[in-house]
């Protein structure tokens, strides 16, 4: 199948709120062309505005102008670690493989220091290798920037146990449950053997 045919299944599949059908397709379209960045684009439109999605449409829209900070954000959460959010883009060997426009080129080569601590070697594009995007383009600090901060509350000091010592909490309540459901088990196991000894 063409990639031309692929693509207007895809958005006929849209059309019908096909959105699992359509991503299925352009995943199998990905595999056989992992760097053109117009299947990934209509990636992301497989995954809708949805709760829970943007970080779907931040990984495809990556490398595109299309990429919202909603969506950047979204995706940075999901995937942590550079590494990972460098892998889970499935572009091959980022390392050599430049992507078509400067904008993706400079996205993937800020990812790709972030997560390799050295530039890509693209020899067609040396100066988009070289290139850090500024922080709030690819959510890493630039290189004279320390690392943010995350804003999180301290812990609150532990209360003080009012059980006597040598003593923990009690048992839990999926805990008592199985002790009860045992000893009726047990109960109904020596009402049945009475009733064989009586007869």
């Amino acid at each position: 199948m063409s990639v031309e045919s692929t693509l207007a299944k895809v958005e006929a599949d849209l059309r019908e709120r096909e959105y699992r059908t359509a991503r299925l397709r352009l995943l199998g379209l990905l595999s056989n062309a992992p760097t053109d960045l117009s299947v990934r684009r209509r990636l992301a439109d497989t995954h809708p505005g949805r709760h829970g999605q943007d970080g779907e449409r931040g990984r495809w829209h990556y490398l595109d102008e299309a990429l919202t900070p909603g969506e950047l954000a979204a995706f940075e959460r999901r995937f942590r670690d550079p590494a990972r959010r460098l892998k889970v883009l499935r572009w091959p060997d980022p390392g050599r493989a430049a992507p078509s426009t400067p904008l993706a080129r400079r996205r993937l080569a800020a990812l790709y220091h972030a997560a390799t601590g050295s530039a890509p070697d693209w020899p067609g594009h040396p100066e988009d290798a070289a290139v850090r995007l500024a922080p709030e383009a690819t959510g890493e600090p630039a290189a004279d920037e320390p690392p943010a901060r995350p804003n999180v509350p301290p812990r609150p000091p532990a209360r003080p146990s009012a059980l006597p010592p040598g003593r923990g909490p009690g048992p839990t309540a999926g805990q008592v449950a199985f002790d009860v459901t045992m000893y009726l088990v047990l109960l109904v196991a020596l009402l049945v053997m009475a009733g064989r000894a009586l007869f």
